[in-house]
């Protein structure tokens, strides 16, 4: 009877043994220490663009859209793109660095077009998933009432909405995504990004940079608004020169060469006769606020009065709705006796 070969014990294990025991420990500590594939992506997305993924990613996303991306060197190294999709949701800005990956999503609302804010609305309950979102300091640069932050469990990403208190209820006017490693980065090797990054909010403001922001806007309004009632007083002065020339009031602003019109006041002659004239100015940076005025002799009944209703006593004053409280300004007050 023949004896059963017994096969010779092994030592070791083979090549290919090896390379599947080094992927299963690859994969484990993969799971163990979260390094899965995507996770230097953020978790919040806008039109399916996050900040994380590749410039070859964004121009996908785009193509399906039906639109492009226009991309320009910005920062010495880095990308400053602009993404066109179909049907336009407004401006839509991405910001690529050298590696080309996305590091901001920056959008911003356009009158006329409401898919930026539709989108806005759809994604806030994904985004609450990921984590709560908090009120913050509002970018006043740009308008600002109120904006609200969603921030990433290790704090690397973040995503934000703004509001202007414009409509009711209130709609997002701007939409900010960030890698917030990839921008420190960004403003580390240029001034410039540093300036840009903070004014565009890219860099979140503190309570006391959004105080400080607030005031100066106030005090800026205030000389807006208060070049309303500048301007009707200049134009009283002009109306009375072209009359010694003419004899007469004209309705005419280009008739009155040297006449300066403060940048965003929107000044109408109403009625211009020999014996009198009447104006108003608005700023559509006020709603539902303007001044009047009139001068040379001007019937009680056709004395002009303002959005809000009040009305000037007499030819020759002005008069303005007054500012909401607290932005109370001189232009006001000189129109409130």
């Amino acid at each position: 009877m023949r004896d059963s070969a017994n096969p010779a014990k092994r030592s070791g294990i083979s090549t290919h043994e090896a390379i599947l025991v080094a992927l299963l420990m690859g994969l484990f500590f993969m799971v163990a220490f979260r390094f899965r594939p995507g996770r230097d992506r953020s978790p919040f997305s806008f039109f399916g663009v996050a900040p994380g993924m590749s410039l070859g990613q964004l121009r996908d996303i785009a193509d399906k859209q039906h639109g492009s991306i226009e991309c320009h060197p910005d920062y010495d190294v880095y990308q400053y793109c602009v993404v066109k999709v179909m049907p336009s949701p407004g401006l839509l800005s991405a910001v690529v660095d050298p590696s080309k990956r996305v590091i901001v999503l920056h959008a911003v609302t356009v009158v006329g077009l409401e898919g930026l804010h539709v989108e806005a609305d759809s994604v806030r309950s994904s985004w609450s998933r990921v984590a709560e979102g908090q009120s913050v300091p509002p970018l006043v640069e740009i308008g600002d009432t109120g904006a609200v932050r969603w921030t990433s469990v290790d704090r690397r990403w973040t995503a934000e909405q703004h509001f202007n208190g414009r409509h009711d209820p209130d709609q997002a006017t701007q939409v900010i995504l960030v890698d917030t490693k990839g921008v420190e980065q960004l403003v580390a090797k240029s001034g410039k990004a540093a300036d840009d990054a903070k004014r565009s909010g890219w860099i979140a403001p503190t309570a006391e940079d959004a105080a400080a922001a607030m005031e100066e806007r106030k005090a800026n309004r205030k000389s807006d608004y208060g070049a309303l009632a500048t301007t009707l007083s200049q134009l009283g002065d002009f109306e009375t020169a072209h009359w010694n020339e003419h004899r007469t009031y004209t309705d005419n602003v280009g008739a009155l060469p040297g006449i300066f019109i403060s940048a965003g006041t929107i000044l109408e002659i109403v009625t211009a006769t020999d014996s009198g004239w009447t104006a108003k100015a608005s700023n559509p940076d006020f709603p539902g606020l303007s001044c009047v005025a009139a001068g040379g002799r001007v019937p009680a009944i056709d004395l002009p009065a303002t959005v809000g209703g009040r009305s000037i006593s007499s030819a020759s004053g002005v008069a303005c709705d007054p500012l909401p409280p607290g932005q109370v300004s001189w232009a006001a007050r000189a129109g409130s006796g």
